[in-house]
């Protein structure tokens, strides 16, 4: 589940709880997966007692549904719920679900009593740290979520078996412990640093915006910033570019490797001052706009060229779609940092040779028929 989609849920879930206080929540967590499905373990779906869907997908839209008609049972009981869906069956016929989906999909439906770890969760990831939601699966916190923070894995000897976990992006079984657990990674959402005010960056930071990524733009000069038509979360910062390494440096930027920065000014000495800057940073991408022969003057002029910190240089910026038009160049770029922070390729899904989605293996689940639920073993039962 993306950050943006968890700061969807907990706000239903705030929302709920002041609109309908008396109506206890559920939450329905994919926790494995057989064969193929529409979404990947760690996706959330935020049900009612009075079985409505709240906010968020474990699938392409069939399963809600049924999921939250089981919400009021576990509301009423108390008790978390396995719930086990066999999509390789004729859905359609059976129960008109039609997924076209090829696999078994596992969900945890379990009260939500406590938003404090989704609070946590999200609040952890704002200030751009990584930490882990914890979900019990065995004895009497079973169904019970937990945010423990990457800071507490690491320092903390009882949580040894989240400290290889807590970097991941993919979320993972604990089976090894008791009680089991299943772990889904809470990273910093994506932040795009655009440097350079124009039509082209208000394009990019309205893309971007739309895939969930935070976005800045900066510049030197104010008055353009501020005629930016940008959408309304868009943050603006002024920074000259002789300042650009003390800005970085003083945390005015995000400077960690979720962040990608696309340069933009169409001033060569600009760009080459944040390239400089943006090169003693960990972020993956340093997008340049551009030919290919300007980028190689930039990285010799800033002394790279031909080592490792070049690679993180992307030039001409942007996948190869095409591009002509300052929207166009903004969709090509927008979707090359996501593949980068996501350690693709960017190339047709088609001829990817390896599995679509990084998956943990699946472990050993209780086996109950498509459409019925079964209470999770409880350690001693």
């Amino acid at each position: 589940m993306s950050h943006a989609e968890l700061v969807t849920l907990l706000q239903a879930a705030r929302m709920a709880r002041r609109d309908r206080p008396d109506v206890p929540l559920a939450l329905a967590t994919l926790v494995a997966v057989e064969g193929s499905s529409y979404r990947q373990p760690g996706a959330r779906v935020l049900c009612d007692a009075a079985q409505r869907v709240l906010a968020g997908a474990i699938s392409g839209g069939c399963l809600e549904g049924d999921v939250a008609e089981h919400a009021a049972a576990v509301c009423a009981s108390g008790t978390a719920q396995l719930l086990r869906y066999d999509l390789r069956e004729d859905l359609e016929t059976i129960w008109g679900f039609g997924t076209g989906c090829d696999g078994v999909a596992h969900v945890l439906l379990a009260p939500l009593a406590d938003l404090a770890p989704l609070e946590a969760a999200v609040a952890a990831a704002n200030a751009r740290s990584r930490g882990l939601l914890l979900h019990h699966l065995d004895g009497p916190t079973a169904g019970t979520v937990q945010f423990v923070s990457a800071h507490a894995a690491s320092d903390d000897p009882r949580l040894h078996a989240v400290r290889d976990i807590v970097h991941r992006t993919a979320a993972a079984w604990l089976d090894d412990t008791v009680p089991r657990h299943f772990a889904t990674p809470v990273l910093p959402p994506p932040h795009l640093v655009i440097v350079g005010a124009s039509r082209g960056a208000e394009a990019m930071a309205r893309i971007a915006h739309s895939a969930g990524v935070a976005v800045t733009v900066v510049d030197h000069r104010e008055h353009v910033l501020e005629s930016l038509h940008l959408p309304q979360p868009v943050q603006r910062q002024t920074v000259t570019p002789d300042a650009a390494g003390t800005a970085l440096a003083a945390g005015l930027l995000p400077t960690d490797a979720r962040t990608a920065f696309a340069l933009c000014t169409h001033k060569y000495e600009h760009d080459a001052a944040w390239l400089r800057a943006a090169l003693t940073t960990e972020t993956p991408y340093i997008g340049l706009l551009g030919s290919r022969q300007r980028a190689a003057r930039l990285l010799d002029t800033v002394g790279v060229h031909a080592t490792p910190d070049a690679t993180r240089v992307y030039a001409p910026i942007g996948l190869d779609i095409g591009a002509e038009s300052p929207e166009e160049i903004a969709l090509a770029t927008v979707a090359e940092v996501q593949a980068v922070l996501n350690t693709r390729t960017g190339g047709p899904l088609r001829e990817r040779r390896m599995p679509l989605h990084t998956r943990s293996a699946t472990p050993s689940l209780p086996s109950v028929p498509t459409d019925a639920a079964c209470s999770i073993e409880r350690a001693g039962d």
